[in-house]
């Protein structure tokens, strides 16, 4: 029987392991550690850029990923990867300067059509391009390719992870829009996420711990990101 936090005994059943496909994605291994509190200090993988909708440049954002002490970063626009070279041409002149820098992930924030819900899906850790162009010119695009399904398949034909951003903060119940994203071999949940959205990011209770067992019991892996829009990567 497992033991819960505290060190009470806990009736929860205990999880199955996540099922990533078919392929071993180095990735899997670190979100299989990420609790409530990898953000913002250790992890962060969902934050935007002036690239898309945020305010920080590219490179200002990769400073204050260095000043965090982050150990992965993950930047996950809205349509595009053209933060990505910038934050990594960064990373490296601090890391050539002696500083400790986290590892950078691919990472884009795709919309999608998930149970007739519109959501955002975070592709994270991909190599190849190609599979995912259509979802790299800025906006949402249209039609089947619009469907979670179609970018599901696209992410892993990429060889990234699909984890299904902020699920309560949809039209459609997180526990609907989860088993959905299951159903359709998605890799994760974001799981710890600030759904108040305050200047200091906190995981909000009681839902993040919700999904947090829901997404064990069907055996996906846990994400986590600030989804910084704003001026610092410690808050939204």
């Amino acid at each position: 029987m497992p033991v819960s936090v505290d060190g009470m005994r806990s009736s929860r059943p205990s999880p199955r392991a996540p099922d990533v496909g078919s392929f071993s994605h180095p990735l899997v291994k670190v979100l299989a550690t990420v609790d409530r509190h990898s953000c913002p200090g250790r992890f962060n993988f969902h934050c935007h850029t002036t690239c898309s909708d945020g305010s920080l440049t590219p490179e200002e954002l990769a400073v204050q990923a260095v000043e965090l002490g982050l150990e992965h970063l993950a930047v996950t626009d809205h349509h595009s990867h053209r933060a990505y070279p910038l934050v990594e041409q960064t990373l490296s002149t601090l890391q050539r300067h002696g500083q400790a820098v986290p590892r950078l992930w691919r990472g884009v924030e795709i919309s999608a059509v998930l149970k007739g819900c519109l959501v955002h899906i975070l592709a994270l850790g991909y190599g190849a391009e190609e599979p995912l162009t259509p979802y790299l010119q800025g906006e949402a695009v249209c039609g089947e390719a619009l469907q979670a399904g179609a970018v599901v398949r696209a992410v892993h034909g990429a060889g990234g992870l699909a984890a299904l951003a902020h699920p309560a903060r949809y039209r459609l119940d997180f526990r609907v829009l989860i088993r959905a994203a299951q159903g359709l071999k998605f890799d994760a949940v974001e799981t710890w996420y600030d759904y108040d959205m305050g200047s200091r990011w906190r995981p909000s209770p009681l839902i993040c711990d919700h999904v947090d067992q829901l997404r064990q019991e069907l055996g996906l892996l846990a994400s986590c990101g600030t989804d910084t829009h704003g001026a610092s990567l410690r808050g939204r």
